[in-house]
């Protein structure tokens, strides 16, 4: 494992929502689906993340709908706990 993989492991997941349907994860554009909501998409993404790892996930979300952060820990069974 290289110094950026277990540096970026350590950090967790940039994400940042920009609507109820748009936002990025990393830099990477995600959307929801018409009458979907982009909260699920993104922690399924997560999860996703989290069961290829085998470990739980970290991410730091921004909302900007609502001017917000908070630091998630999205487990591979999809529960997550908020972080400190």
């Amino acid at each position: 494992m290289t110094e950026t993989t277990h540096l970026g492991a350590e950090l967790g997941a940039q994400v940042h929502v920009f609507s109820p349907n748009a936002g990025l994860i990393d830099g990477v554009p995600v959307t929801a689906p018409p009458y979907g909501d982009i909260q699920e998409v993104i922690l399924s993404i997560l999860q996703q993340r989290a069961q290829q790892l085998g470990a739980p996930t970290p991410a730091l979300i921004n909302d900007n709908r609502y001017g917000g952060a908070i630091r998630l820990l999205v487990h591979p069974d999809g529960s997550t706990e908020q972080l400190d």
